[in-house]
């Protein structure tokens, strides 16, 4: 749960330290720890557990694992519309 909020709060930052929509060095490094983040929280949601999670906690987990991913794709575009 605590690596949840803060990979979390942590992709909020890095996003907003990326700026994907003007185009720099620090940017692909940025978006690669951003990358990083995701897959770690997707391991973490997905890995093989011996008890199962609460009903809350699957329910905010996932909504984390959303709200990362939807940064990770508004990275992607900012990145992608640079190039457009």
């Amino acid at each position: 749960m605590l690596f949840s909020l803060v990979g979390c709060a942590a992709a909020i930052e890095l996003f907003l330290y990326a700026n994907a929509f003007e185009l720099t060095g620090a940017t692909f490094c940025y978006g690669l720890v951003l990358l990083s983040i995701v897959v770690f929280l997707f391991w973490l949601n997905f890995r093989k557990r011996t008890s199962p999670k609460p009903k809350w906690l699957k329910i905010l987990t996932n909504f984390i694992l959303v709200v990362v991913s939807a940064i990770f794709l508004f990275y992607v575009v900012g990145i992608a519309m640079w190039y457009k």
